[in-house]
């Protein structure tokens, strides 16, 4: 990260820490900010098959030898590194214990020999350690190698996968490229936006070696996905050498010097500054709600009771139209939620499965002759094989596309309704601040909705057993009978996957709408709900301590205006790195 948006995370970070010693802030507000200002960590994960290097690399980034390395399949578990002043890790247990330990025994939790099979149930390891590099909010992941002995390390690299905003490729520079690691590739795709290739252990090659690795794998991978990932050439036993000598020329060439410029790069123009600036002015917001909080309660202080009572009667009255409007807000996000699935995705998944239809059954007769040849058995397999690649590519494409553009419209849907939400919060702010004769100005803020999270369904089930039974009747007709009927039976088994993968997609986009459109309006609901209880308490406030002090209400004054005060300083740091800009 840059040296501004270091400097403006440190600064966030310390006020919405400060701003929790202000009395009125409103606590869930202010815990929903530290959430997702904590939760927009981002998260650089590291993967490939064992043995070719992750923890090195990471040691490498860092410039410490701190996670285990050696010569077997090693990490078990994942291990999620953030920035922290002062070296030190916790282990989270599956039942949810979580359990400090020191750095010297991370090799008891998160190796094959320390914990064999997981045997301990460990979810992860997070490791705080004071590395510039994690700074910014930075997430280092390190995950157990696939494709090793250990089957439950591919597993759990499998599942962390959704989490990853990019994601680390490691492949090894002596080894050509595996079908296993080309098809974990794919499945990367499918859930991170960015992956970076490494090709590790170049130091093992010749530099004509090196040049040819290279130029294998940028070429295999670009063949295999259709698109090109950056490849870079390094060693992450000399970087990490480098890292410890503090040995520049070794470091540049290492290869990684080269790769972190990348990096840096790409995580500074991914959008760093502007989530930063919404965040900025999601603060300003609380702190001029709870500002106006404040001066509400100062004016309940010095309102003769009589009038006070009615002003509260009136925004009574306003909070029931507030309701009623938010009522009729659900019900159009409920409708426009129906829309998004009736009229695009639906219209859109049945073009697509129409289109493919007609593309495997005009395949399928060449496929026929290519095959016919080598027996019944041959045939069968070979034409079922084509099939199951043929759906599964052409789905897998397509669903990525879809998601993409399903992902927009709902985020067009969400971001209408949550403008919605804040012209309802604004309006009842203005109206108290005018009722009560309180200047105030509401503060436009982005909204910090997390992104829609990815989904994953199951392409494939084993047929039924009668099936089974069908297939090898099949196989045993003389070639004349047999064969025209493996055609027609494939011709029929394209038309049964190609509407079973629809429905479990349209289903899947149908759940997964549904839930975020609970999530969406609970979020709204609760935004609504607290500005209201937030005036009314404020009000009430005001009122309970004009009555209980007997009209002394000096005291209380004081304490508001030094509430201000720290308001007001807070403001100020959060402006006054904007205002030279």
């Amino acid at each position: 990260m840059s040296v501004a948006f270091e400097s403006s995370h440190v600064t966030l970070a310390a006020v919405i820490a400060d701003a929790a010693g202000v009395p009125s802030i409103s606590a869930p507000a202010l815990d929903a900010i530290r959430t997702k200002f904590s939760e927009h960590a981002f998260h650089l994960v590291v993967v490939g098959e064992f043995k070719r290097g992750k923890s090195t690399l990471i040691n490498a980034l860092l410039g410490a030898d701190l996670l285990p390395t050696g010569v077997v399949p090693l990490t078990s578990v994942v291990t999620l590194l953030h920035y922290g002043d002062v070296a030190s890790a916790n282990v989270t247990f599956e039942s949810g214990e979580i359990r400090g330990i020191p750095l010297e025994a991370l090799a008891d939790y998160v190796t094959e020999r320390g914990n064999p099979d997981n045997i301990k149930r460990v979810r992860e390891v997070a490791v705080a350690f004071p590395a510039a590099w994690l700074k910014g909010g930075i997430r280092l992941v390190d995950t157990p190698g696939v494709g090793s002995v250990h089957s439950h390390n591919s597993a759990v690299t499998s599942r962390y996968l959704p989490e990853a905003d990019a994601v680390i490729f490691m492949v090894s520079a002596d080894q050509p490229l595996s079908r296993n690691e080309l098809d974990f590739l794919a499945e990367i795709r499918r859930y991170a936006g960015k992956v970076f290739c490494l090709l590790n252990k170049i130091d093992y090659l010749s530099a004509a070696e090196r040049d040819e690795s290279m130029a294998f794998a940028v070429g295999v991978l670009r063949e295999a996905i259709a698109a090109d990932v950056p490849v870079f050439a390094v060693s992450a036993r000399q970087a990490l050498q480098a890292r410890i000598r503090g040995d520049t020329r070794q470091w540049v060439d290492s290869g990684l010097a080269q790769f972190d410029q990348t990096l840096q790069w790409f995580l500074q123009e991914e959008g760093g500054d502007i989530w930063l600036e919404s965040v900025r002015r999601q603060l300003l917001r609380l702190l001029a709600e709870s500002r106006l909080s404040l001066e509400l309660e100062q004016q309940a202080l010095s309102l003769p009771l009589a009038s006070l009572d009615a002003k509260l009667q009136a925004f009574g009255q306003k909070q029931q139209q507030t309701r009623q409007a938010q009522s009729d807000l659900d019900a159009l996000l409920d409708s426009d939620a129906r829309k998004l699935l009736n009229q695009q995705i639906e219209p859109n998944l049945s073009a697509f499965a129409q289109a493919l239809l007609v593309r495997i059954h005009a395949a399928l007769p060449v496929w026929y002759a290519e095959l016919r040849d080598k027996g019944a058995t041959a045939l069968q397999a070979g034409l079922e094989n084509r099939l199951i690649d043929e759906v599964r590519s052409a789905f897998e494409t397509w669903r990525a596309e879809e998601n993409m553009v399903a992902n927009q419209a709902f985020d067009h849907v969400c971001q209408r309704f949550w403008q919605g939400m804040h012209d309802l919060v604004d309006e009842l702010l203005r109206y108290s601040a005018e009722l009560f004769a309180v200047p105030f100005t509401a503060i436009a803020s982005g909204s910090l909705q997390p992104a829609p999270a990815t989904f994953y369904y199951k392409f494939w089930e084993e047929p039924p057993t009668m099936q089974l039974v069908g297939r090898a009747l099949m196989r045993l007709l003389p070639g004349v009978l047999g064969h025209p009927l493996i055609l027609r039976h494939a011709h029929r088994r394209a038309d049964e996957l190609v509407d079973m993968q629809s429905g479990r997609l349209r289903h899947d986009f149908e759940e997964r709408i549904k839930r975020s459109m609970q999530n969406f309006r609970r979020d709204m609901h609760e935004r609504i709900e607290a500005t209201a209880t937030g005036i009314a308490l404020a009000i009430d406030k005001g009122r309970e301590v004009r009555i209980r002090s007997g009209g002394d209400v000096v005291p209380r004054q004081q304490a508001l205006m030094s509430a201000l005060d720290k308001i007001h300083t807070l403001e100020e740091e959060l402006t006054s790195g904007t205002n030279g800009n």
